[in-house]
């Protein structure tokens, strides 16, 4: 029995990771996004000698499956582990998704790339990303037989009422430590790579504070950025822990892959971003998506420690007699 049970889960969540490749393939096709990028490609002049040529399409299985194997076993794994069913776990899926892996992180497309995107990449991304995840949530919830509720579950925990005060002050740490976090891989991965910097058309940086003064004084607006990506981060993480009802252990855990999970995108062929810069990109993302991750799912967590099992009827009766 133990085997047929891995077994279905495992041919499951196969189906899963086939259903978000098409579903990510259908996104693109319907946003226009596909379209976009072969223009693109096909209005590319050739790269001087001495210029590294961006990623070549000859990758691009490859790759495209490792993307779609992290996506889709990290999200079988959630919705598996989910307490919630039907509706209300596609909502928190559908979310969690959208929110992590288009709106927050093509903020940063938005406030550094615009000049070098061509005209309505951008809007045809966040369609594709919707599209995606509208898409997918509620079939992965289906195949994985999540649309009905158990008919047997264990009982868990009621979570902590915590007060406003504890509240703001996670908050707080988490908005902070985003904003350091981002700055710090940024400047101890991606930035140490040259081609980076010449993509980027950045100065050099001697130390880390060095690079934090800089953009004080030159792009304050970063650290705003950073801060209001903060907090999208932490809306969009919320409904995975709450819908999980774990362990912090876990919580951290199941964030730190979930927030993880998309930065395998970067693996793909992109016309626009040399390889080396997409890989540092690639890095970069990765480690931060990590170590994030994990305090957020930590932080999240709001469930109180398990009560001590009752002692059984016979344990109370033979206790009464002494």
């Amino acid at each position: 029995m133990a085997t047929r049970t891995i077994l279905v889960n495992g041919l499951r969540i196969l189906a899963v990771c086939f259903l978000f490749a098409v579903c990510f393939a259908v996104g693109g096709v319907l946003s226009g996004l596909d379209k976009i990028g072969q223009q693109t490609v096909a209005s590319q002049p050739a790269p001087p000698a001495n210029q590294q040529v961006p990623q070549m399409p000859e990758n691009f299985l490859r790759s495209f499956l490792i993307f779609t194997l992290c996506v889709g076993c990290t999200l079988s794994y959630l919705i598996l582990r989910a307490r919630w069913h039907g509706w209300m776990l596609v909502g928190a899926i559908f979310v969690s998704m959208y929110g992590i892996s288009t709106v927050a992180s093509q903020l940063d497309s938005v406030a550094l790339l615009s000049n070098k995107l061509p005209q309505g990449m951008i809007r045809a991304i966040f369609v594709q990303g919707a599209i995606a995840a509208a898409l997918f949530a509620p079939l992965a919830v289906l195949a994985l037989g999540k649309w009905r509720a158990a008919s047997l579950r264990a009982p868990m925990s009621p979570a902590v009422p915590l007060k406003l005060t504890s509240i703001l002050l996670r908050l707080a740490i988490l908005v902070a430590a985003f904003v350091f976090l981002y700055m710090f891989f940024g400047y101890y991965v991606a930035w140490r790579n040259p081609e980076l910097q010449r993509f980027y058309a950045g100065p050099e940086l001697a130390t880390f504070w060095a690079a934090l003064r800089h953009n004080w004084t030159s792009s304050r607006w970063i650290y705003a950025l950073a801060a209001f990506r903060a907090l999208l981060y932490i809306a969009c993480l919320y409904p995975l822990v709450r819908m999980l009802h774990t362990s912090r252990r876990e919580s951290a855990l199941a964030a730190a892959l979930f927030s993880a999970c998309w930065t395998t995108v970067l693996l793909l062929p992109n016309p626009l971003m040399p390889a080396s810069v997409a890989r540092s990109h690639f890095w970069e993302t990765l480690g931060f998506s990590l170590v994030f991750g994990a305090l957020a799912g930590w932080l999240l967590c709001f469930t109180a420690p398990a009560p001590q099992a009752e002692p059984n009827l016979s344990a109370r009766l033979a206790a009464s007699k002494l």
